[in-house]
């Protein structure tokens, strides 16, 4: 439940919510609010639910796992965003998602890095 907890935390600061804000919006204290973000609790789907609608993100990217079957549909997701691109559009569009890794990946690693975790990312 931390990885859960850790995805709702971040949709909730890039959407500037505080913890007491979302709270309310759900309806839950703000420690129940703290404690999923940290996962210290389940959630109940009633709760999931409506923590989805408040922050208008999709159920299975805050469920997302690593595992190879969800991999392998995200790369048919691509295959099928790229199937009706000319040559230099999708060369276009390749480099732009690497970019988009490269920035993602220190901009991960520098936020690690102020918190004082020195974890290495891949």
């Amino acid at each position: 439940m931390k990885d859960v907890g850790s995805r709702i935390r971040e949709v909730r600061k890039t959407k500037h919510l505080s913890q007491d804000a979302l709270a309310e919006m759900v309806k839950i204290s703000a420690s129940h609010m703290s404690d999923i973000e940290n996962g210290k609790t389940n959630i109940g789907l009633d709760v999931f639910m409506r923590l989805t609608e408040a922050l208008q993100v999709s159920s299975d990217w805050i469920l997302r796992t690593n595992v190879p079957a969800v991999a392998h549909l995200q790369s048919g997701e691509i295959a099928d965003i790229l199937s009706d691109c000319s040559a230099s559009e999708t060369q276009a569009l390749i480099k732009t998602l690497r970019s988009v890794k490269t920035a993602f990946r220190e901009a991960t690693r520098s936020s690690w890095q102020k918190r004082g975790n020195f974890m290495s990312l891949p």
